[in-house]
C-alpha cells in the first residue's frame, strides 16, 4: 500500500512556510502523495447537514483561512519533485468543468504528471448558492462533468453534448502529462456516489470509514461496477480514515486486506503548532513503516 498525508490548507497553519515545510518533509519521509481539501466561500450560517460528524455540524469556524485547492497544490508542486498531488475532494459541480479541466491539466503538465483528482458532488447547499450553482441536480452534473474532463484531456478538437453541458468543437492545450489517464477518484459512500464511481471514475476515495464500513461499502461498489460492465481491477481503491479513526498497524492491515492501495493520513493542523504537526507526520510515518 502507498501512503499520503494531508497538507495544512485550512486553519492557522494555512500559510506559505507551513505548506512548504509539510510538503517537503512528507516527501523526504517517503509519503507518496500530499492532499488538500476544498471550499471556496464559507457561509457564516450553515444549515446543511455535515456528513462526517455525529452532530452533523461542521467542526470548524467558517471564518478560518482556507486556501484554494489548486493554488495550494501548485505551491506544493514547486517545492517537491516526487510526491503525487491530490484533492480530497474537489467539489466538482460548484465549478465550470472546462475551468477545472484547464487548471488540473495545467498543474499536471507543469508538475510532470503528478495530479490525482479526487472529486465529489458536495454537501453544502449554502456554498452552491453563493457561487450561483444549482444544488439539486449536482449529482447528475458531476457525472457529466467527469466526462467533460476526460474529453478535454484527450485529443483536439474537443466537443461534448450532454444534458447539462454542450460545447461546440474547441481546442485545449497543453494536455496533462497523463492525458485522459489523469486519475479521477470519486468520493462518498452513498449509492449515488458509488454509482458515479462505477460509471465514470478511475477510483474510489471515501472519507471517515473504518475497515468494517469500508468493506461493506466496497461490496456495494462492486455490485455497481459489475452493472456498469466494468471490473474492480479497473478501480483504484483508496481510503482516508480521518481523525476519527486513529492509524494503527492493525487498522492499516484491515484496509489492505479489503484491497485499498492508497491510504491518506490526516493531521489535526487546526490544533497543532507547525513543530507539533511535523512531529505528528514523522510519528505517522513510523506507524506506517515508511
Amino acid at each position: 500500500m502507498d501512503y499520503g498525508v494531508t497538507l495544512p490548507t485550512a486553519g492557522p497553519l494555512a500559510a506559505p512556510d507551513a505548506l512548504t515545510a509539510v510538503a517537503t518533509r512528507a516527501e523526504a519521509l517517503g509519503y507518496t502523495s500530499v492532499w488538500v481539501t476544498d471550499h471556496i466561500a464559507m457561509p457564516l450560517t450553515i444549515q446543511s447537514p455535515y456528513p462526517y460528524t455525529a452532530s452533523r455540524r461542521p467542526p470548524w469556524d467558517p471564518s478560518i483561512p482556507y486556501l484554494d485547492a489548486f493554488t495550494a497544490l501548485t505551491w506544493a508542486a514547486a517545492v517537491t519533485r516526487r510526491v503525487l498531488l491530490g484533492t480530497s475532494v474537489l467539489v466538482l459541480p460548484m465549478r465550470p468543468p472546462l475551468a477545472v479541466a484547464k487548471t488540473a491539466g495545467t498543474l499536471d503538465y507543469l508538475s510532470g504528471g503528478r495530479v490525482i483528482l479526487g472529486i465529489g458532488a458536495g454537501w453544502m447547499a449554502e456554498e452552491f448558492e453563493l457561487l450561483g450553482q444549482a444544488f439539486g441536480d449536482r449529482g447528475r452534473r458531476t457525472v457529466e462533468a467527469v466526462r467533460v474532463l476526460k474529453a478535454c484531456w484527450s485529443g483536439d478538437p474537443v466537443s461534448f453534448t450532454g444534458a447539462s453541458y454542450q460545447f461546440a468543437p474547441f481546442a485545449m492545450a497543453p494536455k496533462p502529462r497523463q492525458g485522459a489517464r489523469l486519475p479521477v477518484l470519486g468520493g462518498g459512500e452513498s449509492d449515488a456516489a458509488l454509482r458515479r464511481v462505477a460509471e465514470v471514475c478511475d477510483g474510489w476515495h471515501p472519507l471517515g470509514l473504518d475497515p468494517d464500513a469500508f468493506g461493506t461499502a466496497r461490496a456495494r461498489l462492486e455490485r455497481f461496477v459489475t452493472r456498469a460492465g466494468r471490473s474492480m481491477a479497473e478501480i483504484l481503491l483508496t481510503v482516508r480514515p480521518g481523525l476519527a479513526n486513529p492509524l494503527t498497524p492493525e487498522l492499516v492491515s484491515g484496509y489492505g486486506a479489503l484491497g485499498a492501495r492508497l491510504l491518506v493520513a490526516d493531521v489535526n493542523y487546526r490544533q497543532l503548532t507547525l513543530t507539533q504537526a511535523l512531529a505528528e507526520i514523522e510519528r505517522l510515518a513510523r506507524t506506517l513503516h515508511l
